[in-house]
Protein backbone atom coordinates (compact mmCIF):
# COMPACT_ATOMS: atom_id res chain seq x y z
CA UNK A 1 0.00 0.00 0.00
CA UNK A 2 1.30 3.45 -0.93
CA UNK A 3 2.32 5.67 1.99
CA UNK A 4 -0.26 8.32 2.87
CA UNK A 5 1.26 11.82 2.93
CA UNK A 6 -2.05 13.65 3.39
CA UNK A 7 -0.79 15.85 6.25
CA UNK A 8 2.09 17.14 4.13
CA UNK A 9 -0.08 17.63 1.06
CA UNK A 10 -2.67 19.60 3.01
CA UNK A 11 -0.05 21.83 4.60
CA UNK A 12 1.39 22.76 1.20
CA UNK A 13 -1.93 22.62 -0.69
CA UNK A 14 -0.54 19.90 -2.97
CA UNK A 15 -3.30 18.49 -5.18
CA UNK A 16 -1.18 16.55 -7.67
CA UNK A 17 1.81 14.31 -7.16
CA UNK A 18 5.13 15.54 -8.54
CA UNK A 19 7.91 13.09 -7.93
CA UNK A 20 10.72 11.11 -9.46
CA UNK A 21 10.02 8.26 -11.84
CA UNK A 22 10.63 4.67 -10.82
CA UNK A 23 13.68 4.68 -13.08
CA UNK A 24 15.08 7.81 -11.45
CA UNK A 25 14.51 6.43 -7.96
CA UNK A 26 16.21 3.17 -8.90
CA UNK A 27 19.53 5.04 -9.12
CA UNK A 28 19.81 4.57 -5.34
CA UNK A 29 21.13 1.12 -6.24
CA UNK A 30 24.44 2.76 -7.09
CA UNK A 31 24.84 3.38 -3.35
CA UNK A 32 22.87 0.70 -1.52
CA UNK A 33 20.79 -2.39 -2.19
CA UNK A 34 17.49 -1.03 -0.87
CA UNK A 35 15.77 2.01 0.64
CA UNK A 36 12.75 2.08 2.98
CA UNK A 37 9.35 1.92 1.31
CA UNK A 38 8.30 5.22 2.90
CA UNK A 39 11.30 7.02 1.38
CA UNK A 40 10.61 5.40 -2.00
CA UNK A 41 6.99 6.52 -1.86
CA UNK A 42 8.00 10.05 -0.84
CA UNK A 43 10.37 10.34 -3.79
CA UNK A 44 7.63 9.00 -6.07
CA UNK A 45 4.84 11.30 -4.85
CA UNK A 46 6.54 14.48 -3.61
CA UNK A 47 10.23 14.36 -4.47
CA UNK A 48 10.27 17.11 -7.12
CA UNK A 49 8.25 19.76 -5.28
CA UNK A 50 10.81 22.50 -4.75
CA UNK A 51 8.98 24.51 -2.08
CA UNK A 52 8.56 21.41 0.03
CA UNK A 53 12.03 19.95 -0.38
CA UNK A 54 14.45 22.79 -1.12
CA UNK A 55 13.23 26.03 0.49
CA UNK A 56 15.35 25.91 3.64
CA UNK A 57 16.91 22.48 4.09
CA UNK A 58 17.34 19.93 1.32
CA UNK A 59 16.11 16.50 0.34
CA UNK A 60 18.87 14.55 -1.39
CA UNK A 61 17.78 13.36 -4.83
CA UNK A 62 17.90 9.58 -5.45
CA UNK A 63 20.89 9.82 -7.78
CA UNK A 64 22.83 11.83 -5.18
CA UNK A 65 22.19 9.66 -2.13
CA UNK A 66 25.38 8.89 -0.24
CA UNK A 67 26.67 6.92 2.69
CA UNK A 68 28.16 8.54 5.77
CA UNK A 69 31.93 8.58 6.23
CA UNK A 70 31.78 5.35 8.22
CA UNK A 71 29.29 3.91 5.69
CA UNK A 72 26.84 3.05 8.48
CA UNK A 73 24.13 5.54 7.48
CA UNK A 74 22.40 6.49 4.25
CA UNK A 75 22.23 10.29 4.17
CA UNK A 76 18.99 11.53 2.57
CA UNK A 77 18.40 15.02 4.04
CA UNK A 78 20.79 17.86 4.88
CA UNK A 79 20.65 21.19 6.66
CA UNK A 80 21.00 24.05 4.19
CA UNK A 81 24.66 24.69 5.06
CA UNK A 82 25.42 21.02 5.76
CA UNK A 83 25.88 21.83 9.46
CA UNK A 84 24.03 18.58 10.12
CA UNK A 85 22.69 15.65 8.15
CA UNK A 86 19.95 13.07 8.62
CA UNK A 87 20.26 9.42 7.76
CA UNK A 88 18.95 5.90 8.08
CA UNK A 89 21.10 3.14 9.57
CA UNK A 90 22.26 0.58 7.03
CA UNK A 91 20.61 -2.21 9.03
CA UNK A 92 17.24 -0.45 8.70
CA UNK A 93 17.24 0.13 4.95
CA UNK A 94 14.94 -2.82 4.32
CA UNK A 95 12.42 -1.63 6.91
CA UNK A 96 9.31 0.15 5.67
CA UNK A 97 9.35 3.03 8.16
CA UNK A 98 12.60 3.10 10.17
CA UNK A 99 13.97 5.58 12.66
CA UNK A 100 15.91 8.62 11.45
CA UNK A 101 19.21 9.72 12.98
CA UNK A 102 20.96 13.10 13.00
CA UNK A 103 24.67 13.88 13.00
CA UNK A 104 26.82 17.01 13.00
CA UNK A 105 30.01 15.26 11.94
CA UNK A 106 28.92 11.90 10.45
CA UNK A 107 30.70 10.17 13.31
CA UNK A 108 28.32 10.50 16.23
CA UNK A 109 24.66 9.80 15.43
CA UNK A 110 21.59 10.34 17.63
CA UNK A 111 18.00 9.31 16.99
CA UNK A 112 15.94 12.24 15.72
CA UNK A 113 12.57 10.54 15.23
CA UNK A 114 11.26 7.05 15.84
CA UNK A 115 9.91 6.79 12.31
CA UNK A 116 10.64 8.13 8.85
CA UNK A 117 7.05 9.36 8.49
CA UNK A 118 7.45 11.48 11.64
CA UNK A 119 10.66 12.97 10.26
CA UNK A 120 9.10 13.80 6.90
CA UNK A 121 6.14 15.51 8.57
CA UNK A 122 8.45 17.46 10.89
CA UNK A 123 10.76 18.64 8.13
CA UNK A 124 7.76 19.57 5.95
CA UNK A 125 6.39 21.74 8.76
CA UNK A 126 9.80 23.36 9.20
CA UNK A 127 10.04 24.03 5.46
CA UNK A 128 6.50 25.39 5.58
CA UNK A 129 7.53 28.17 7.97
CA UNK A 130 9.62 29.63 5.15
CA UNK A 131 7.72 28.42 2.08
CA UNK A 132 4.03 29.04 2.78
CA UNK A 133 2.59 32.27 1.32
CA UNK A 134 1.38 33.77 4.61
CA UNK A 135 3.95 33.85 7.38
CA UNK A 136 5.14 35.94 10.30
CA UNK A 137 8.48 36.48 8.49
CA UNK A 138 10.47 37.03 11.70
CA UNK A 139 11.09 35.08 14.88
CA UNK A 140 9.52 36.44 18.06
CA UNK A 141 11.16 35.76 21.41
CA UNK A 142 8.67 34.45 23.94
CA UNK A 143 8.84 33.36 27.58
CA UNK A 144 7.29 30.47 29.50
CA UNK A 145 4.03 32.34 30.18
CA UNK A 146 3.61 33.14 26.49
CA UNK A 147 4.33 29.51 25.60
CA UNK A 148 1.42 28.54 27.85
CA UNK A 149 -0.85 30.75 25.72
CA UNK A 150 0.17 28.74 22.66
CA UNK A 151 -0.30 25.44 24.47
CA UNK A 152 -3.75 26.53 25.64
CA UNK A 153 -5.00 27.71 22.27
CA UNK A 154 -3.39 25.27 19.84
CA UNK A 155 -2.94 21.53 19.50
CA UNK A 156 0.58 20.18 19.75
CA UNK A 157 1.62 18.04 16.77
CA UNK A 158 2.77 14.50 17.53
CA UNK A 159 6.15 14.95 15.82
CA UNK A 160 9.15 17.18 16.53
CA UNK A 161 12.91 17.49 16.22
CA UNK A 162 14.27 15.92 19.39
CA UNK A 163 17.97 16.45 18.57
CA UNK A 164 18.35 19.32 16.13
CA UNK A 165 17.41 22.75 17.56
CA UNK A 166 14.57 21.28 19.64
CA UNK A 167 11.57 22.33 17.54
CA UNK A 168 7.95 21.56 18.48
CA UNK A 169 4.98 22.24 16.24
CA UNK A 170 1.43 23.40 16.97
CA UNK A 171 -1.72 24.17 15.00
CA UNK A 172 -5.47 23.60 14.89
CA UNK A 173 -5.80 23.26 11.10
CA UNK A 174 -3.82 21.15 8.62
CA UNK A 175 -3.01 24.23 6.53
CA UNK A 176 -1.10 26.02 9.31
CA UNK A 177 2.05 25.54 11.31
CA UNK A 178 3.36 27.16 14.50
CA UNK A 179 6.98 26.38 15.33
CA UNK A 180 8.51 26.89 18.78
CA UNK A 181 12.28 26.53 19.19
CA UNK A 182 13.75 26.10 22.67
CA UNK A 183 16.71 28.22 23.71
CA UNK A 184 18.43 28.51 27.09
CA UNK A 185 15.98 30.87 28.77
CA UNK A 186 13.45 31.76 26.04
CA UNK A 187 11.73 30.37 22.94
CA UNK A 188 11.74 31.40 19.28
CA UNK A 189 8.26 31.60 17.74
CA UNK A 190 7.40 31.68 14.05
CA UNK A 191 4.22 30.68 12.20
CA UNK A 192 2.72 30.36 8.73
CA UNK A 193 -0.27 29.14 6.73
CA UNK A 194 -1.31 28.54 3.13
CA UNK A 195 -4.72 30.07 3.97
CA UNK A 196 -4.99 33.84 4.40
CA UNK A 197 -7.94 33.80 6.81
CA UNK A 198 -6.34 31.15 8.98
CA UNK A 199 -3.14 33.17 9.10
CA UNK A 200 -5.14 36.23 10.14
CA UNK A 201 -6.70 34.19 12.95
CA UNK A 202 -3.26 32.95 14.02
CA UNK A 203 -1.86 36.46 14.02
CA UNK A 204 -4.62 37.78 16.27
CA UNK A 205 -3.32 35.51 19.04
CA UNK A 206 0.36 35.12 18.21
CA UNK A 207 1.11 38.58 16.82
CA UNK A 208 1.02 40.13 20.28
CA UNK A 209 3.44 37.63 21.82
CA UNK A 210 7.05 38.55 22.29
CA UNK A 211 6.43 42.29 22.12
Amino acid sequence: MMTDFTAIKQLFDITQNNGFSNEEIATYQNVCDSIPQVLYDYYLQLGKITALNQTQDRLIEPQKLQLSKDENFLIFYVENQWSCVWGIHKNDLQSNNPAVYMSYDENEWNKETDSLTDFLKAIAHLQGIFALPFNSEEFAYINNEELKIIETNFNKRDFSFSQWIGVHFYGNHPEEVIAVLKNDDYYDLIYASNNKQQFTDLHKILGELGE
